[in-house]
């Protein structure tokens, strides 16, 4: 019995610490010690306990205390001292006769309970937040709440544990004593110590390395700059408290390093990834860490980190090697990496950034590989087929790569794979089936290869997908494959760009075809944007062979408002663009006749004054001005009403500082040069004028900074025609070079291809 009682006191000095099954760090509270505070000196019976002693104790003494008196520990600092005076006449337990080890517990208690502390004040409120609620506890409170509601909480797990050790301990005791009372000796003690040791050891070491870990994670998961910093500290710390308590427990793990190099990939630059490689080969050669090798999860964080570099082919090579390696590891190595379709996916999503045929064609070149191995892998290892097995992903981002390499076979290469997708679709071994996502990226494939078809070919696969095509899925069911608004969008701005007579038209009937669809159907997913009308705006006013293209535009506008007003969505609310684009469309309406021109200077005035009025909370730009004076260049007879509206209109737009390169040139063209001179001495600028400069040397940046104040710095640019620079010197009299007169054109009509100035748009 004496051998038991002995050993049953070294167990409770020496009990492990038990974890919650969330993995909270928990504080050692199974130690009954008597603290030395002068107050609870146990000399006198009659120990005399103050508010003022109290207050002079921590939080920790004062919790330490309360379970002396087995009184509960929750609530405040003030809420502990009153407790403890309440109960001032009870006396706390004497202590045992192992007072150094006791107190020797008691320092690694408090030890212990700073360490929680400080771990928990690293953390973010919402981290404190999410463990409480896998605690089942309130979240409610300011973050000192939080941490000591935490604090509580292991405190009474711990102590529930605790109570279950102490059960077993006696019941095996008592077993050992009436069956083998010969076994109890003092080897056996200092064996089971030692096995204690280590094992709190061990839990101390994942629990740092845990914390650690997560701490990491949260900055990465905020984007935080810094985590490329906590992470290389994170590996150095354990490093080093590995060297210095020997125990190789503290060294970084596969969790630890995955974490390192993820934090790597999301710094988003080539020298993050080259770091990220340096790691891996660092662990390639190490001999010390044998628990820390390169796992597949961490070459592919490095894969990632090339991917998000950028367009560099450099990248995209790198990231190659990566792939290439692991599949050396996979052939020739012990087998515990091998790359999975995850690998293919992100090396091939990094030539896809590239954007060359070049590039293209590697993607191309690593599906096939894909493929290859899955079906290597379907005859020897099943297992491993699950990882490798091809999905829409990875075919989507070959096409992706086509749609980027601006070749002009990328739509055929594209729309071949497209087919490729169908096919597999049908057979079981095979994931793939297209969706949404890949016709509109095939549908971007034509759009940008350049071809001279490109628009119909593209409309011809959103027909196939106003179809709603279905495609069998893996576990049973039809997938039904629905155009989208960007399916759409992205075949009337092919519309847009394409020179072809009707192009115009082909994008209004698709803005019409899309509005019908949408009312008619609650559930629609094609409802069109501003980006819809502005394109189909664009395509109205760049069309040579649309007449009375002004009323048409001017048509299209009022029906994306009557949108507006019917639902209030933001989608569909009307910008400063699209009132441009109008004015735009006006200012090359001059190939028409009389009444044309008519029409369209009257749409002008029409549009000019809905911005003026502020409707939907928009003003007038720079190139709204300068569109409105376009207008009175390219509409208006020569005269002195033209004058006097042109006049009107850049007094205007000096007052608004809204003065940009075009509104320069267009007032120039609409104005004889005295005039011009004139206006702008009435307007506040009459340097000009009195030293006796010509209008066509007047440049944008000689004017008051009051004119221009306003304008963006897109607009800035001067544009002056050929028509009022100077002319380059090529006459040569006796040796001298003589230069010519500038030749202004006389103000007239403009008759100007829409496409031929783009950036008024």
């Amino acid at each position: 019995m004496v051998a038991f009682t002995k050993r049953l006191g070294i167990l409770l000095v020496t009990l492990p610490i038990s974890l919650s099954s969330s993995f909270v760090p928990t504080r050692r509270t199974n130690v009954v010690v008597e603290r030395r505070h002068p107050i609870f000196s146990t000399k006198t019976d009659n120990a005399i306990q103050t508010d003022a002693d109290l207050s002079q104790m921590t939080v920790v003494a004062l919790k330490d205390r309360l379970r002396q008196l087995n009184l509960p520990l929750s609530g405040r600092k003030d809420d502990l001292v009153k407790r403890l005076l309440d109960n001032s006449d009870q006396q706390p337990p004497q202590p045992d006769t192992h007072e150094p080890k006791q107190e020797e517990a008691a320092r690694s208690s408090e030890k212990k309970e700073d360490d929680d502390s400080t771990i928990y004040n690293n953390l973010t409120v919402p981290a404190l937040k999410e463990r409480l609620r896998e605690l089942g506890l309130s979240v409610g409170g300011r973050k000192a709440d939080l941490i000591e509601r935490l604090l509580e909480s292991n405190d009474n797990t711990h102590t529930e544990h605790e109570a279950e050790k102490e059960d077993e301990i006696e019941i095996e005791a008592s077993d050992d004593d009436l069956t083998h009372p010969d076994l109890s000796s003092d080897d056996d003690d200092e064996n089971s110590n030692d096995t204690d040791r280590s094992e709190s050891s061990t839990r101390r070491a994942r629990r740092k390395k845990f914390w650690k870990t997560q701490e990491v994670r949260e900055l990465i998961k905020q984007n935080d700059q810094s985590a490329i910093m906590k992470a290389e500290e994170m590996i150095t710390q354990l490093e080093r408290l590995a060297a210095e308590t020997g125990d190789d427990e503290y060294l970084p793990g596969p969790i630890q390093y995955t974490t390192l190099i993820e934090a790597y990939s999301h710094g988003g630059t080539v020298d993050a990834a080259q770091r990220a490689e340096k790691v891996i080969n660092r662990l390639l050669s190490s001999v010390d860490n044998k628990d820390a090798n390169p796992t597949t999860q961490m070459l592919n964080a490095i894969i990632g980190a090339y991917a998000s570099t950028g367009t560099e082919e450099s990248s995209a090579e790198q990231a190659t090697a990566i792939l290439e390696k692991m599949e050396y590891i996979k052939d020739f190595g012990d087998g515990t990496v091998k790359p999975s379709v995850h690998s293919f996916a992100m090396t091939i999503n990094a030539w896809s950034n590239v954007g060359s045929e070049t590039a293209a064609h590697n993607a191309e070149e690593i599906l096939k590989r894909l493929l290859e191995d899955y079906d290597e892998a379907l005859e020897q290892d099943t297992e491993y087929a699950k990882e490798l097995k091809p999905n829409n992903v990875v075919f989507n981002s070959v096409i992706d790569a086509w749609a980027r390499s601006g070749s002009n076979s990328a739509g055929e290469k594209a729309e071949s794979i497209l087919l490729r997708m169908e096919a597999l679709s049908k057979i079981k071994i095979y994931d793939v089936r297209p969706d949404t996502i890949t016709f509109n990226t095939c549908i971007k494939a034509w759009c940008n290869s350049g071809h001279p078809d490109a628009p119909l070919k593209a409309e011809g696969l959103l027909r196939k997908l106003e179809t709603n095509p279905q495609y069998p899925k893996q576990r049973g069911g039809m997938l039904i494959v629905r155009p989208n608004r960007l399916s759409f969008n992205t075949v009337i701005n092919s519309w847009a760009k394409s020179r072809k007579p009707k192009s115009a038209v082909y994008a209004e009937n698709l803005l019409i075809r899309m509005i019908k669809s949408y009312q008619s159907d609650p559930f629609s997913t094609v409802k069109p944007d501003v980006i819809t009308f502005s394109s189909v705006l664009n395509a109205l006013a760049k069309s040579k062979a649309t007449g009375f293209k002004a009323e048409k535009c001017k048509s299209v506008l009022n029906s994306m408002i009557t949108l507006y007003e019917d639902d209030g969505s933001s989608d569909t609310k009307p910008n400063v663009i699209c009132y441009n684009t109008v004015l735009n469309a006006c200012a090359f309406s001059a190939r028409g006749g009389p009444d044309e021109r008519r029409k369209a200077l009257s749409v002008a005035v029409e549009t000019f004054n809905e911005l003026r009025r502020g409707q939907f909370g928009l003003s007038p730009d720079a190139v709204s001005y300068g569109n409105m004076l376009k207008c009175c260049a390219n509409l208006m007879p020569p005269g002195s009403y033209r004058t006097k509206m042109a006049s009107q209109l850049f007094t205007s737009c000096c007052n608004d500082g809204l003065v940009g390169g075009m509104c320069l040139d267009e007032i120039r063209r609409c104005l004889p040069p005295r005039e011009f001179m004139q206006l702008l001495a009435k307007c506040g600028c009459s340097k000009p004028l009195n030293q006796g400069r010509m209008a066509h040397s007047v440049q944008l940046s000689q004017l008051p900074r009051a004119f221009t104040k306003n304008v963006k710095a897109g607009d800035l640019k001067d544009r002056q025609r050929d028509s009022y620079a100077p002319k380059k010197t090529k006459n040569i009299v006796r040796g001298r070079k003589q230069k010519e007169h500038p030749v202004l054109r006389r103000p007239g009509l403009l008759i100007e291809q829409s496409w031929m100035s783009g950036k008024d748009v």
